[in-house]
């Protein structure tokens, strides 16, 4: 069996050979470093990952989109995200939490971040997207699976839109109140835009890299998003509380080494960490 170490090099080695600057066959939008928003433009809060990335999606997706963000209140980024923010984020309550708003003090929901944008887009007269949880339906395969949700990337990068994706680490450790047994726990929630990927998976293809926009800090970096067919793990669906924990194989998994927000507090070398690719937001999620 392979080692986990050595698991790593091969995925690290895969991330390099296939990304999508690297092949001829890519679908992508121009990104501009400097034009990168920040989500620490917005001052009032550190968890503003999920509206800068709307921001970003504006700022480098369709023609139209473009024109919105220069539409918006305020002569530059800064003021325009806090518009972004006031007007869909800190106005409107949480679909799960009604009793607080769409942006709380640990950052912002899957579905709300999803409703977001469907009254953003609607009030501008944008192309509709829809958000969906990105698990593995019952019976299928890995490569139906992973081809399942390259095609919603891929679509939604053909179309000029670059897709909002949500990243969720896990960490499964040893537990000494439960007689050591090993439980899984979620540790972090983070957003990122996808702004570059292959047209098309080739037969055999274990997984895809990805170019992605980083809100935290505002710089580009790649990903690799691959099925895991050795080792079952299990990950949380929706929030905790709200969510479900499920069994199996049930998302694809993330290396992200450039994502800083996805590492977890306190983890030591015997745990298990996962990053799943929870949820996305683009124009055919869901879509047959």
């Amino acid at each position: 069996m392979i080692s986990v170490g050595h698991r790593f090099l091969i995925l690290l080695a895969l991330l390099w050979t296939s990304s999508p600057a690297r092949s001829g066959e890519s679908l992508s939008v121009p990104v501009e470093d400097s034009a990168i928003i920040d989500q620490h433009l917005f001052k009032d809060s550190k968890n503003a990952c999920g509206p800068a990335s709307v921001a970003n999606v504006l700022r480098f997706g369709s023609p139209e989109m473009q024109e919105a963000w220069e539409r918006f209140v305020g002569r530059d980024d800064e003021t325009r995200m806090r518009f972004l923010i006031d007007r869909w984020f800190r106005t409107p309550p949480s679909l799960e939490f009604p009793t607080k708003k769409r942006l709380s003090f640990d950052g912002v929901l899957e579905e709300d971040l999803a409703a977001a944008c469907r009254d953003l887009t609607e009030q501008y007269d944008l192309p509709a997207l829809q958000g969906g949880f990105l698990d593995r339906l019952e019976g299928e395969k890995s490569p139906a699976f992973l081809a399942r949700i390259h095609g919603y990337l891929s679509d939604s990068l053909e179309r000029g839109i670059p897709p909002i994706l949500s990243l969720k680490t896990h960490v499964a450790r040893r537990v000494e109140r439960l007689d050591d047994e090993v439980a899984w726990t979620y540790s972090a929630h983070h957003w990122v835009v996808v702004s570059g990927v292959r047209k098309e998976l080739r037969i055999g293809d274990l997984g895809f890299s990805v170019d992605l926009i980083e809100p935290n800090g505002g710089y580009r970096t790649t990903a690799f998003i691959y099925a895991e067919n050795l080792l079952n793990f299990r990950a949380l669906k929706g929030s905790e509380g709200n969510g479900e924990w499920l069994s199996g194989r049930p998302f694809l998994l993330v290396q992200a080494p450039g994502v800083l927000s996805l590492r977890p507090d306190e983890a030591e070398w015997k745990d298990r960490v996962i990053v799943t690719a929870n949820y996305l937001i683009a124009p055919s999620v869901g879509a047959p």
